[in-house]
């Protein structure tokens, strides 16, 4: 838990202020939200944006400079991202027949 704390803190401050902005908002975008949602959906994108953020920069090969800007996207579609990953475990058959289904172009609204 100290390797955490001590990770959390070394954290700029205005890498973590832009990241609770972005999860501000994308808790408040959502129009069909109860408040307990709401509070589910900034802190499961404050957390994503927080842990994924380097990763995910790094994996796309993009600039120093993009950080602040992936950590905030990641903030926004922290609970999206969540949902999309539960709904996939549940039954992975599905997903792949949907996900196939919309590659091929078959998949009806």
């Amino acid at each position: 838990m100290k390797q955490v704390q001590d990770w959390f803190w070394q954290l700029p401050f205005t890498k973590i202020a832009v990241i609770g902005a972005f999860a501000i908002i994308g808790a408040a975008l959502p129009k069909d939200l109860a408040i307990r949602d709401r509070w589910m959906t900034f802190f499961i994108g404050f957390i994503s944006a927080l842990v994924f953020g380097e990763p995910v920069r790094e994996i796309l090969s993009l600039p120093e400079s993009a950080a602040y800007g992936m950590a905030g996207v990641l903030a926004m579609t922290g609970r999206n991202i969540a949902v999309f990953i539960i709904r996939a475990s549940r039954d992975p058959k599905a997903f792949a027949k949907d996900i196939m289904e919309v590659w091929r172009g078959t998949r009806s609204r």
